[in-house]
């Protein structure tokens, strides 16, 4: 079973899945228990801040104003399997990172600087590459177990790591949902457990002034389970998110999750062994697309070092502006089935 599900999934990462609607076609050529903290926060949904609201505040996950003064970046595992959707939480989410691991499935590392949601979830384990990303952000990285050497990896970079299976707070159990799909978080109670300031890095260069494109939609097409859409929504003005052809939406607020910039940051996957467990090199440059209030430009992407922050380009070489708002970035493989369609 274990040599199938390695091969199943070299099979899905060399061979790809054909089939898209295509315009403009962009292929690369290069455990233990948890203690339940009850119900309580079943019921709470909202974002609100934990201090006083105060206009001149811009966030820097963002670019926009915010009512806060936060000094907590939570980076958070998301699982994305179907018996864990609606997830909760992703609609308040900043940025967000979508990677493939083992079994060709897709997971989430859902950053949240302006809102400190009560339920995150399902919470899933750790990966190594989410850990480099993690890194790159100073986030407190928020899980449940994960593999050996993502375990190392937070060590070895010394990311503050809250972990579900050495702890409770702030983690609590949705007895609506069964294991592994039923541990959640809750961010309020999170950025109560330590006085650990974020760094604030900038990652992006934000421009509310840039012209409007026409791009319609995105398809990134990982597999035939995990093909997502992002279709530009007039009344919004935002991508709104579907996947496998169904609205992507947040289970508490019932809101369909959307980006204002999506970010294609192609890599190789590599399968390391017989559980199909992958080795992506985020240190290191490729090419990357960006989709960014409706214009399609293509680029590059570096990362120098565990230290440095991955660092995006247009065609000339100049660091991509992008609009105020949530940023959706995929990590797609080099040979990875993309489809932008105006």
């Amino acid at each position: 079973m274990k040599k199938f599900i390695a091969c199943f999934l070299i099979v899905i990462l060399t061979l790809g899945i054909t089939g898209c609607k295509k315009q403009v076609k962009d292929v690369v050529p290069e455990g233990n228990s948890i203690n339940n903290n009850s119900d309580s926060h079943a019921g709470k949904t909202a974002g609100e801040k934990d201090v006083k609201s105060n206009d001149n505040w811009t966030s820097f996950t963002t670019g926009m104003k915010y009512a806060g003064q936060n000094d907590k970046l939570f980076a958070v595992m998301v699982e994305n399997t179907p018996p864990a959707r609606p997830q909760s939480g992703l609609i308040y989410a900043d940025v967000v990172y979508e990677a493939l691991v083992e079994g060709g499935i897709t997971r989430f590392l859902a950053l949240f600087y302006e809102n400190y949601p009560d339920k995150v979830g399902p919470v899933r384990s750790a990966r190594p590459y989410f850990v480099d990303i993690a890194k790159e952000w100073n986030a407190q990285y928020v899980h449940v177990g994960g593999s050996e050497a993502a375990k190392t990896a937070i060590k070895q970079l010394g990311l503050v790591d809250i972990e579900a299976l050495h702890m409770s707070r702030p983690f609590f159990k949705d007895k609506t949902r069964v294991d592994p799909h039923a541990t959640y978080a809750s961010l309020k109670d999170a950025v109560k457990l330590n006085d650990m300031a974020t760094d604030k890095i900038p990652h992006f260069k934000f421009d509310s002034g840039i012209p409007h494109g026409n791009v319609k939609s995105v398809e990134v097409k990982y597999n035939k389970y995990f093909d997502n859409l992002y279709k530009y929504d007039e009344s919004t003005g935002h991508f709104l998110r579907y996947i496998n052809g169904k609205p992507h939406l947040d289970r508490e607020t019932g809101k369909q999750l959307y980006a204002d910039n999506i970010i294609l940051q192609y890599a190789p996957y590599k399968v390391l062994d017989s559980q199909g467990r992958l080795y992506i090199n985020l240190i290191s440059k490729g090419k990357a697309a960006y989709i960014v209030n409706g214009n399609y430009i293509q680029g590059t992407w570096e990362r120098t070092s565990k230290d440095d922050i991955t660092h995006f380009y247009d065609g000339n070489g100049e660091e991509i502006r992008i609009m105020p708002g949530k940023t959706w970035i995929n990590i797609v493989p080099s040979e990875g089935n993309v489809t932008i369609s105006k």
